[in-house]
């Protein structure tokens, strides 16, 4: 497999820990974040037809705001993140899928701010197999970062065109 990211900063230091979500389908991605950046991450998931919910990464305490991202299970997959590091939190925060982009969270900065860090991580999976789960580091107050991983395979072509491979039925 091949790691994207990690988008922040995936410290071990004392509190810290890291996490690793199995890959699975995905229908909602729970963001709580206050006005440093993101505290937490939980993912909600499809299983026998009923949505069943990861462990929170970070904390989610009843001060936070929170964004509920809705994915299409049926069709919908996540192809990259992209966000912004400042002062050691990530303070914007979307996931590309192969349909749209979520915003999660976007801290806006005066122009010539000092220290933000820009990142973007693209896969281009085609296919929801392709999807190996995300990973990352938390602690008891913020999620530290994020990434996900992909697994190297052959895609399923169902024509040619050009040289191209077709990764739908016509």
């Amino acid at each position: 497999m091949i790691t994207m990211g990690p988008l922040g900063h995936s410290s071990t230091d004392s509190g810290c820990f890291k996490w690793d979500e199995a890959p699975k389908v995905i229908s909602h991605i729970n963001v709580s974040f206050n006005k440093n950046g993101v505290t937490s991450i939980q993912f909600g998931y499809v299983e026998n037809g009923v949505v069943v919910l990861s462990e929170t990464y970070g904390s989610s305490s009843s001060v936070c705001s929170r964004r509920i991202l809705r994915l299409n299970p049926e069709t919908e997959f996540v192809t990259g993140i992209h966000g912004e590091i400042y002062n050691g939190y990530i303070s914007s925060l979307a996931f590309h899928t192969n349909e749209r982009t979520h915003y999660a969270v976007h801290r806006t900065f005066d122009s010539g701010e000092v220290g933000l860090e820009k990142m973007e991580f693209h896969s281009g999976i085609l296919e929801r197999r392709e999807f190996g789960g995300f990973f990352g580091t938390c602690d008891h107050a913020q999620l530290k970062s994020i990434g996900f991983y992909v697994r190297v395979l052959v895609p399923q072509c169902y024509g040619y065109q050009r040289g191209r491979c077709f990764t739908s039925k016509p």
